[in-house]
């Protein structure tokens, strides 16, 4: 089953990385609870620390290129809008904790990481692909979903964030 997820996964990425909007996310996603396995970067004490902020949620693994591409670009946003109220929570996906712990050891990245034990966020948030990045606004309301990353994305995704934030 997990190489069927993987063989999908890929097919589904190279395709996505070939489309730089943003989609509509699935209506009954939500935000119901932080993952239990900390990993690294800020932890959250709980859903209230997502309150009234900008949440971006990334799915990822150690062996997808285009997540290992993505991760420094968010990164480099969270740095930028972490003040202004923008939260990005990284969800790993990895089976190899080794893998996992070298990647993260040699690309230090400052926002909340978790790793998505027994797989419950992948299916809570019905992910067919990684990278997927979902956009929540202020009032955690699903706004956008990216599935794959390319540099234009990752334009399209800056200019969201700040009209976000503006938002009362």
């Amino acid at each position: 089953m997990r190489l069927t997820f993987l063989f999908i996964t890929l097919l589904l990425t190279i395709s996505a990385h070939a489309k730089d909007a943003a989609t509509t996310p699935p209506a009954n996603i939500e935000i119901k609870s932080l993952p239990s396995k900390h990993l690294q970067g800020e932890k959250l004490k709980g859903l209230g620390d997502l309150k009234g902020k900008v949440v971006l949620i990334d799915f990822w693994a150690s062996w997808c290129e285009p997540c290992k591409e993505a991760l420094p670009i968010y990164n480099n946003l969270y740095k930028k809008y972490k003040d202004q109220g923008l939260v990005i929570i990284g969800i790993n996906e990895d089976n190899d904790e080794k893998d996992r712990d070298t990647f993260l050891k040699t690309t230090p990245l400052d926002f909340p990481m978790y790793q998505d034990e027994k797989s419950q966020w992948v299916s809570q948030f019905k992910i067919q692909a990684l990278p997927t990045l979902f956009v929540f606004d202020k009032n955690l309301k699903p706004i956008s979903m990216y599935r794959g990353f390319s540099p234009e994305k990752a334009t399209s995704l800056e200019k969201q964030i700040k009209d976000l934030l503006s938002k009362k």
